[in-house]
């Protein structure tokens, strides 16, 4: 068991396997760490591991191991803010521009994640405004059905087929929204259900610091008795802003991001990269997803280089970066590389430690406010530059 997470991973991975094997693993829990860690990774792993009727071997080929392999699992729910819609365009476009065996199974699993926040489980009959996202869900699903079994020669064909079959969907993967206390109760319900022969249930749950009061109130019921087979499985980038309430009931997991080399290796393990290329998992990933990193990086220098130097930029040169980050994936990388460039500038003795921290503190909170309230992402990053510049 996670025999192919150790060689990135290999803390983690090895506490795991130890408390698995030994059948400590507790109920409920927190895998904490940075985007592109590892983190769902790693969790479905400890999920596979759980459901398998063979101790959880590394390739096994029992009944729910063979539907672990592309997630075509029943026994798994996921919900919260992934950004399922880049994910989803960078494995299309790696799809069709390297049509193989890796990029099918690729683009299966990352379609299918995004397809477990239509579980069964989560269909509110009383809800008919939602049935007809379910219908299309459900219209995705037996197009990767008929992609995981087309012949080589007809893959690029339903793969089309598949892009096409998504764009229902479209708008509400591309940001999904943060746990409701409605989700939470069907989520308990699901868990008093029969009908999976025994089979443990597995809830994950992604950006809970970030869900209403109702939701967290709701899910602190659930961590307090989990029903038996169980396991509930928080995800946090900030588990400093969750509850502590919820954090005193769940076991914590802290995952490390990649090192430098880790992520070389999986790249070039799993995307045939060459080491060396100076690519990050991040960057890989956005760029097949039509992303102009190079662009909003140079934006996010000259944001930051203005802020640090004291040169005001100007109402054109700010308009013109505004304008970049239409999308809440670009501002989020944006804001990720400004606050590299803070980082860099303290570790090079360009501003002090206070400041330093003083500028990546009011960054992050305007960052969480702006996403919790979907304030307009021009005002926010104009604020925020004239907020910055008051730090320094």
């Amino acid at each position: 068991m996670f025999e192919q997470i150790l060689p990135y991973q290999q803390d983690i991975a090895s506490l795991l396997s130890q408390q698995l094997k030994a059948e400590v693993f507790p109920q409920s829990v927190l895998f904490s760490g940075q985007r592109y860690s590892g983190r769902l990774t790693i969790t479905l792993e400890t999920a596979r591991v759980l459901s398998c009727s063979e101790e959880g071997k590394f390739g096994c080929r029992c009944g729910s191991c063979r539907r672990f392999d592309l997630y075509d699992m029943s026994n798994v729910v996921l919900v919260g803010n992934r950004d399922h819609g880049t994910r989803i365009a960078a494995a299309l476009s790696i799809a069709k521009n390297r049509p193989n065996e890796r990029s099918r199974k690729l683009l299966i699993r990352t379609v299918r994640l995004m397809l477990l926040q239509y579980h069964g489980a989560l269909l509110d009959a009383r809800d008919s405004k939602n049935s007809g996202i379910f219908e299309s869900a459900a219209v995705v699903s037996e197009q990767l059905s008929a992609l995981e079994s087309a012949p080589e020669q007809e893959f690029a064909s339903h793969v089309d087929r598949l892009e096409s079959a998504l764009k229902p969907l479209a708008v509400q993967y591309r940001r999904s929204t943060p746990l409701s206390i409605n989700q939470v109760r069907s989520l308990h319900e699901w868990t008093m259900q029969t009908g999976l022969d025994g089979q443990v249930r597995c809830i994950i749950l992604e950006g809970v610091e970030e869900s209403t009061e109702g939701a967290r109130n709701s899910l602190l019921k659930l961590l307090e008795e989990p029903p038996r087979h169980t396991y509930i499985i928080v995800l946090s980038e900030h588990p400093a802003r969750l509850l502590p309430t919820i954090l005193s009931r769940l076991q914590r997991y802290p995952i490390r991001p990649l090192s430098s080399d880790a992520e070389a290796r999986l790249l070039a393990d799993y995307f045939d990269i060459e080491k060396g290329s100076g690519t990050t998992l991040e960057e890989f990933l956005l760029m097949h997803a039509q992303i102009p990193c190079e662009e909003i990086k140079s934006s996010a220098h000259q944001y930051a280089e203005s802020i640090l130097s004291g040169a005001p930029l100007s109402r054109e040169a700010l308009d013109r970066i505004v304008g970049e980050l239409d999308e809440p994936v670009r501002l989020e990388y944006f804001l990720n590389q400004f606050q590299t460039l803070v980082r860099q500038a303290f570790m090079t003795g360009r501003c002090a430690r206070a400041t330093a921290a003083g500028m990546l503190h009011i960054a992050s909170e305007k960052a969480m406010i702006g996403y919790i309230f979907n304030q307009n992402r021009k005002l926010l990053i104009e604020s925020l530059y004239y907020r910055l510049q008051e730090v320094i």
